[in-house]
């Protein structure tokens, strides 16, 4: 169901989200266009309190390919959207992740299937849990 910011609806795959953030620091949420990924990740807690960055945004986009761990500097939790524009930053994201056990928590969310990219190396495996909306 759409909603817009004056109303929102919950979706029901929050709960899921919320445990998942709980148990893992890496959480990719994908699936279609136009379902409502970005809009949850806006309203839903906790991860409406989190800095977000969307790689829709030219220079953050940019920054992803520069110096990626410049998007979570001073925080450590973080939601990447659209994430599939910027197959290089999953590496940092394994190496942020990697070099600081339980320190970050990241939501990368986007409409492709990271685990279906040919451009993608890095798969998180054994760091992510996958959602699908």
């Amino acid at each position: 169901m759409y909603s817009n910011h004056e109303t929102y609806y919950e979706r029901w795959l929050t709960a899921s989200l919320q445990e998942a953030c709980r148990d893992h620091q890496i959480i990719v949420l994908t699936g279609a266009r136009q379902v409502g990924k970005s809009t949850l990740l806006a309203h839903a807690e906790p991860f409406r309190r989190w800095r977000s960055h969307t790689m829709d945004d030219f220079d953050v986009l940019d920054q992803a390919t520069r110096a990626p761990e410049a998007l979570w500097a001073g925080t450590d939790r973080v939601v990447l959207d659209e994430v599939q524009k910027a197959p290089k930053l999953l590496q940092a994201v394994k190496i942020a992740v990697d070099r600081n056990p339980g320190k970050y928590r990241f939501v990368l969310s986007g409409s492709a299937n990271l685990l279906l990219m040919k451009q993608v190396s890095e798969s998180l495996a054994g760091r992510a849990v996958y959602l699908i909306r």
